[in-house]
């Protein structure tokens, strides 16, 4: 890392925000600190942003002022978050983005229901289940999913309408709970399908806790979908 705090904030005295927040993310994600360089590229957007109507002789002087006033003052704030000394926080890895983990959560979860529902045919083909226990628990099941692949491509489409959104990164908080809770979903669907078809569970217990775990895992499966896949870019 060549960059410094130093030379970031002469950057800015130089009134150079594009080059000096740029510097910064650079700075940022060499640190691993996805957090901070979120920040910088909501700065580094507003930062073209302001560019682009000045360009174009949509803004006038005095608001342009300002806002640039306001963009230097934010930007400092978070070079001044940045540590002293340009350190990795461990091995480097290259930052999620919100668009590679959209990916990875939509194949997970069509792997999922796939796994899921070839579990319940081959039960029911092999006299686990009868013929209306199999509709009915596939009809349990596949609205469920249904919904989800719907809000996913309905987020997808509204990107490919307004064009690439802004890159966003992902933190390992988040990351390590959806790769807890979706194979922990997976596998309470398939325990409860296995315990029906070898007898251990009723037809009405196995519904009524598979009915627990969508209220339940299922709940929390769906803010995650809900929250990534409907966020405004």
């Amino acid at each position: 890392m060549q960059h410094t705090k130093s030379s970031i904030h002469e950057l800015i005295g130089a009134g150079e925000l594009e080059t000096a927040t740029t510097t910064a993310l650079e700075y940022a994600e060499y640190c691993g600190l996805p957090d901070i360089a979120n920040g910088l590229l909501t700065v580094q957007a507003r930062a073209q942003d302001l560019q682009r109507n000045w360009m174009t002789g949509t803004l006038l002087y005095q608001d342009f002022t300002v806002t640039f006033s306001r963009l230097t003052s934010d930007l400092i704030a978070w070079v001044d978050s940045l540590p002293d000394t340009p350190k990795p926080a461990g091995p480097r890895k290259k930052f999620l983005t919100e668009a590679q983990f959209k990916k990875r959560i939509f194949i997970l979860l069509f792997l999922i229901k796939v796994v899921v529902l070839f579990w319940l045919y081959y039960h029911w083909s092999t006299g686990g289940f009868t013929a209306d226990q199999f509709q009915g628990t596939a009809t349990t099941l596949i609205p469920i999913f249904a919904a989800y692949i719907a809000v996913m491509i309905d987020d997808y489409l509204r990107q490919y309408n307004s064009g690439l959104p802004r890159p966003r990164y992902i933190s390992g908080p988040l990351i390590g709970i959806v790769y807890w809770l979706l194979p922990l979903y997976a596998i309470a669907l398939v325990v409860l399908i296995a315990l029906k078809a070898k007898g251990t569970m009723s037809f009405s217990s196995m519904n009524t806790w598979l009915a627990l775990v969508e209220s339940g895992l299922g709940l929390y499966v769906g803010k995650i979908v809900h929250g990534l896949f409907k966020k405004s870019d």
